[in-house]
């Protein structure tokens, strides 16, 4: 009986061994596979991910490849399938580098490729903790974006603008296809910061352009950084704007409302309507979005209007409702208050919803996008009771409130099933709908920001908190 089991264990084993045997015949020998990394240098920083690349490839099959740095616990088998036979392989693997690690550490990456045959090829490569990703920085002095520039007055366009690197700056490039202009600053010594500063001339016909600013550093991996403004040049204001903001303010910061743009247009008349919170309000107006220069509308020591960067505030003498026209021509400007006579939407904070129409209150909450915690839904509206607005106890006219904003936002405020409701359009205009055009998008950081809805100016005010 143990001769018949010892036979019996024997021949199975023989079995399993001829079987080995044969599942490596289907192999034969073969060269050697090959690698080639895409830089032998590989620079990454604590906290950061990192690419490995190479082109991996075999006459017969790639079996494996394995990555290993052991200082940073890394050892990853990537394994190919047998049937059919892989060839050549892309490489590209991501790892991030632990936050505890120091910037001028410096590791060894090994690659380990072996193809079916059994052949074994050993790669590596440098890794290096001290390398640098940010773009150049590029800030504009002049033109800012949306600058409007007064044919009538000057045809010449300076532009100014400082460039930023800790690795060294390579070289700046100014181009405007449409007014022919391509000029590339190369720089010696790779400073690490640079004043661009030169004045170009316009064509006598309106059109709008598009300035192309580039930087590129002298990194070992060169970081490029690119900003483009959008320049109108014009005989005539195609709008102007209303600042209630100290001179000097970032009029960028905030999301919608800052400048507020007029009301109403004919030929280079313009009309506002303003509430001023206070007495003695002090404003400005301005031939441009984005900031005080180079149009800013203010009164020179004669209490005159002029168009000049150094004039003073114009004084709205007491707290109220203005209309106020200006001619940015003519230098002439006049404000008168009024009294208000549309609807108030008074006692919002007390809100009820309900299907029957008869026997619901009205409030005032948002629908819309790169709002936390609203959508699309008149029932999110509602039942997100930190959207909802409340009225401004100093002021009738204006509902209030304070939304964390996500990213580019747009939005609709409404009360149920979009009854009252108002639009926000393009400029912050904020119109009661129905009202024409859609919902804009407008750009925003995260944050925390204070809202104000002003009914009757039909504007709609996001600012930074």
């Amino acid at each position: 009986m143990k001769k018949n089991v010892f036979l019996f264990f024997l021949t199975l084993f023989a079995i399993i061994f001829t079987g080995c045997q044969n599942n490596e015949s289907e192999f034969p020998s073969s060269d050697d596979p090959t690698v080639v990394v895409s830089t032998k240098e590989i620079y990454g920083a604590p906290n950061r991910k990192f690419e490995i690349k190479a082109a991996l490839a075999d006459d017969l099959g790639l079996k494996s490849v394995e990555i290993q740095i052991p200082e940073l616990s890394l050892d990853k088998v990537i394994s190919f399938a047998a049937d059919p036979l892989l060839k050549s392989y892309d490489l590209s693997y991501f790892f991030e580098v632990p936050a505890n690690r120091g910037t001028s550490e410096a590791f060894k990456i090994k690659l380990i490729i072996t193809d079916v045959s059994g052949n074994v090829v050993n790669e590596e490569a440098n890794l290096r903790l001290d390398g640098e990703f940010a773009a150049p920085s590029i800030t504009m002095v002049t033109p800012k974006e949306g600058a409007v520039i007064l044919l009538s007055t000057s045809n010449e366009m300076p532009v100014n603008f400082v460039v930023n690197d800790d690795s060294g700056i390579d070289y700046v490039q100014v181009k405007c296809e449409a007014l022919g202009i391509d000029e590339t600053v190369t720089l010696t010594g790779s400073p690490q910061s640079y004043t661009f500063n030169k004045t170009y001339t316009l064509p006598v016909t309106a059109a709008d352009y598009v300035l192309t600013i580039t930087a590129k550093d002298k990194f070992a991996i060169p970081n490029t950084g690119t900003l483009s403004v959008n320049i109108v040049a014009t005989n005539e204001y195609p709008a102007i704007y209303l600042c209630d903001q100290p001179k000097g303010t970032n009029l960028t910061t905030d999301a919608v409302g800052v400048p507020m743009y007029f009301h109403e247009k004919s030929g280079q008349d313009f009309e506002f309507k303003y509430y001023a919170d206070t007495d003695n309000k002090e404003i400005y107006f301005l031939g441009q979005e984005s900031g005080f220069a180079p149009h800013c509308f203010g009164l020179n020591p004669s209490g005159e209007l002029v168009d000049d960067v150094a004039s003073t505030a114009v004084i709205l003498p007491t707290k109220g409702y203005y209309i106020i026209k200006i001619n940015p021509n003519t230098l002439k400007y006049t404000a008168t208050k009024y009294t208000p006579s549309s609807k108030v939407w008074a006692d919002i904070a007390n809100g009820l919803w309900h299907d029957d129409e008869a026997l619901r209150k009205p409030f005032v909450s948002v629908c819309g996008g790169g709002i936390q915690g609203a959508d699309w839904d008149t029932w999110t509206a509602w039942v997100q009771t930190g959207l909802h607005l409340s009225n401004n106890p100093n002021n009738p006219y204006q509902l209030v409130g304070e939304y964390t904003l996500t990213g580019t936002m747009e939005a609709t405020f409404t009360g149920q099933w979009w009854s009252p409701s108002w639009r926000l359009i393009k400029n912050g205009i904020c119109t009661m709908s129905p009202g024409e055009n859609g919902n804009a998008k407008y750009p925003a950081a995260a944050g925390v920001y204070k809202v104000v809805l002003d009914t009757e100016l039909e504007r709609v005010f996001i600012t930074k908190k």
